[in-house]
Parts: C-alpha cells; sequence; structure tokens
C-alpha cells in the first residue's frame, strides 16, 4: 500500500488541503514510479491520518480517478495506474518478439557465433535500415522553455525523418489552429499528468503520456548541498506546494530546513531572504530575480523517464510507423506527394 507523509500537508498555508493533497498525490503517481495496481490509503484512513474531511479525501481521488492516474474499484478503494500497463505493457511489440529473439540466440549457438558476434550482426543491419515514412508529431508542455529541452531530449528516440512540433497547453486551450494540427498529428505526447486534459482539448487525436523523472543535474544539484543551508522551495503551482519538500528531500535527506512557498506567494521575498539556497520549480524562473548575489539558486528540472522511452514510446512509434508505411503502400503516388509534401509544411521545434 502506497502511504503518504502527513507532514508533508501544511494545514497553517493559505492552500486549501484539498488542493495539496491532490498536487501531492498526482505528482507522486507521475512522477514516483508507484508500481501499477499499488493500493492507496482507503478514504477514511488517509482522512484520519491528516485529520481532514473523508469528503475531501473522496473529491480528491474523484479528481485523480479523472486524470486517469487511479483506478477505482467498488469496494476495495483506489489503485495507481501506471502508464506501462495502461497501455498493454504485455501486449508491446518489445513483448512479442521475446520468442523471436530466443530462437535466433539458439540458432546462433549452434552455429557457434557468439551472443557479443550476433549483436553487432543485429546492430550493423539496422542501420542499413531507414525508415520509409516520417511521423507528425507534437509535444505539449506546459511551459515553453522546459518543453524545448524537452523536445530535444525526445530526439534521439525519433527517426532523422520525424518532425517534432512544441506547444504550450495554454496555446492549445485558445488557438483553434493549433487543435487542428495537434489533431492531424500522427501523436501527441504530453506529461503523463496532464494526458486527460490535453485528450479533452483534442479528443479526436491519438493522445499519450509520458513519464518524466528528476533530472540528473537537479539531483546532484540538490545532493551537493550543505546539510546547514535553509531552503526555499518555490512552485509554480499552488497545488504542487505540498510535493516540494518531498521531493528536495528525496535528494538532500541531510538538509532539515525546507521552507516551501509558491510564485504569487505574500511572503514569498521575505522567505527567500530568510534562506540559503532556492530551489524553484518549472515556470517559477522569476524566483531567480529575488535572489541575492552568492546565493545558490537553481530550478528543480525533469527529464523524460529512459524507461518509459524505451518501454512505451519507442514500440508505440513503431507501431504508428508500420501503420504509415503500409496506408503510403496501397495509396496512389498523387496521395503519398501529398501527404509528403504536407510533411514538409509542418513546422518543427
Amino acid at each position: 500500500m502506497f502511504a503518504i507523509d502527513a507532514n508533508s500537508i501544511d494545514k497553517s498555508l493559505p492552500v486549501p488541503v484539498g488542493t495539496q493533497l491532490y498536487g501531492l498525490l498526482s505528482y507522486a503517481l507521475s512522477f514516483g514510479g508507484i508500481a501499477h495496481g499499488t493500493r492507496l490509503q482507503s478514504v477514511r484512513q488517509l482522512a484520519a491520518e491528516l485529520g481532514i474531511a473523508p469528503m475531501t479525501v473522496a473529491q480528491v481521488y474523484q479528481r485523480l480517478r479523472d486524470a486517469g492516474l487511479v483506478e477505482m474499484k467498488h469496494g476495495l478503494g483506489a489503485f495507481a495506474v501506471s502508464d506501462m500497463k495502461k497501455r498493454g505493457s504485455d501486449n508491446l511489440p518489445v513483448s512479442s518478439l521475446r520468442a523471436d529473439i530466443e530462437v535466433l540466440i539458439g540458432k546462433a549457438e549452434k552455429l557457434g557465433v557468439s551472443t557479443l558476434t550476433l549483436t553487432s550482426m543485429i546492430n550493423a543491419q539496422s542501420l542499413l535500415r531507414r525508415p520509409k515514412a516520417g511521423l507528425k508529431i507534437v509535444f505539449v508542455a506546459i511551459f515553453e522553455g522546459p518543453g524545448r529541452d524537452y523536445v530535444a531530449q525526445l530526439k534521439p528516440v525519433l527517426a532523422t525523418n520525424d518532425q517534432i512540433q512544441l506547444i504550450t497547453l495554454d496555446s492549445l486551450r485558445v488557438t483553434e489552429e493549433l487543435r487542428r494540427i495537434s489533431t492531424e498529428a500522427d501523436i501527441v505526447l504530453t506529461f503523463l499528468h496532464r494526458e486527460a486534459e490535453v485528450q479533452a482539448l483534442i479528443p479526436e487525436a491519438r493522445v499519450l503520456g509520458l513519464r518524466f523523472i528528476p533530472s540528473m543535474r537537479t539531483r546532484q544539484a540538490l545532493a551537493g548541498l550543505d546539510p546547514r543551508t535553509r531552503i526555499a522551495a518555490v512552485t509554480y503551482f499552488e497545488e504542487y506546494i505540498a510535493i516540494m519538500r518531498p521531493s528536495v528531500r528525496e535528494f538532500a535527506p541531510h538538509v532539515s530546513d525546507i521552507r516551501v512557498t509558491w510564485l504569487s506567494a505574500p511572503d514569498l521575498g521575505e522567505v527567500i531572504a530568510q534562506c540559503d539556497a532556492v530551489i524553484f520549480a518549472s515556470g517559477a524562473d522569476h524566483v531567480a530575480d529575488l535572489v541575492q548575489p552568492g546565493v545558490p539558486c537553481f530550478e528543480y528540472r525533469h527529464a523524460p523517464d529512459p524507461g518509459a522511452l524505451e518501454g512505451v514510446l519507442v514500440p508505440h512509434l513503431a507501431d504508428l510507423r508500420r501503420g504509415k508505411i503500409a496506408v503510403n503502400e496501397t495509396a496512389p503516388e498523387e496521395g503519398g506527394a501529398e501527404l509528403d509534401a504536407a510533411a514538409g509544411d509542418t513546422a518543427t521545434a
């Protein structure tokens, strides 16, 4: 069973405890690597531990269900839904190849071919193959700056003739043309905890939510802080204020003095002035303007989870590519030319 630290909910803050709890759980379910099927605490148990109304917890669980992050089982409670299992990981192309790989290895052994040589042969053969169909991909980010970095981190697993366009969630909400582009794309990528929201904006599009994890640079910066450091942890969204302290402590367990606040808090400047280091969530970049020279200040940045890229995104793109190749091979030449021309007109990030 997954349990949360009751100390993460701060009732002294002017942010409703229900908002804090939703942010804490949605973050943990999206970024915390909680295994599929993990049971969450019951409504009554969690309400009692946090000292809040059961109705508040029930409403939070409903929001998590609507976001596609938990599954509600009648009489049993709420259970985590991981991105791998949600998409039927047991049926992914990678899984279906295992038997063929085993046969190939066995054949190589009979012929006296080592596993290392076989791997080299497969790698060499793969270099001779080139995808026949490029994909049009849209990545929906929350903020443009980090979004550009995320797109750059996704590109190594894409084909050379794939095109990926960056769109922010706010612009997707208000711009019909961007919704049209997203709907016509082969696939729309976004964060796991934003998948339901993006899908609601473009219901006819193929949307895939990916899991992100704290970046290596963020982990190293937190681990290198002096144990005596007084940290100001600043979030952009109020609802994620409860996750800031445990997120920092995960990689800086040696630091005990962590004060959390958010970008528009009335006492933001005061909190920053009282601390020796400032860590801000993506989007809260302006916090750096309030920090005195010489005071460590850095962003708590995330990066695409390599496991999600290899186990979810790559097989998913392979399926799309095969489908597109099949369509191109059966379509008239004129149709193929028009498709290529349309792909060439798509803006890239």
